[in-house]
């Protein structure tokens, strides 16, 4: 039963890490440059944000990006109140490498969680359902009783990285 587990664990490292290899190559790739002359940049969220198409973007140009225009002084690196095309992928580079960190350490405290749940004698996994997001877990399912219920959610807290459980589990019957 645990090399079945350990296989699991396994496959959903393999594809994770694909994951993020695919992800990297599609942030390289979309990252965008410029042309010769430097003035006319080539990606094309950018150039959506560019109104005016002079090749960099002022405040009033990134206020449909919340996220951009709560950060416009931290990307505009150079402080000389635009964003430049470099900035600009600078900065959504490393925000799309956080997302994928935080899907990552969602994906194996998920994993970590269910192992737990499949290795404990009073649970053996039974029908529960582990969702995690930013560290919060919610588990969801049908269980013989609430016993079971406290032994899922002890499991659950215990792992370390967890911030909270939500416990959505139902007694049977």
């Amino acid at each position: 039963m645990f090399k079945q587990i350990d296989k699991k664990l396994q496959l959903a490292t393999c594809v994770a890490a694909v994951m993020v290899v695919l992800s990297f190559q599609e942030t390289a790739i979309g990252a965008g440059s410029t042309n010769t002359n430097n003035d006319a940049p080539v990606n094309s969220a950018f150039e959506k944000l560019d109104a005016n198409h002079d090749g960099k973007l002022n405040i009033e140009e990134v206020a449909p990006d919340k996220d951009l225009t709560e950060n416009f002084v931290k990307v505009d690196a150079n402080q000389d109140g635009a964003i430049q095309i470099d900035e600009f992928n600078s900065y959504k580079s490393a925000n799309e490498q956080k997302q994928i960190v935080a899907f990552l350490d969602d994906s194996a405290l998920t994993a970590k969680i269910k192992a737990e749940l499949v290795k404990d004698n009073g649970i053996k996994g039974l029908n529960i359902s582990v969702e995690t997001h930013k560290g919060e877990v919610i588990l969801s399912g049908f269980v013989e009783n609430n016993t079971q219920i406290r032994r899922a959610i002890d499991i659950a807290t215990s792992i370390q990285g967890v911030q909270s459980v939500k416990n959505g589990l139902l007694i049977k019957g």
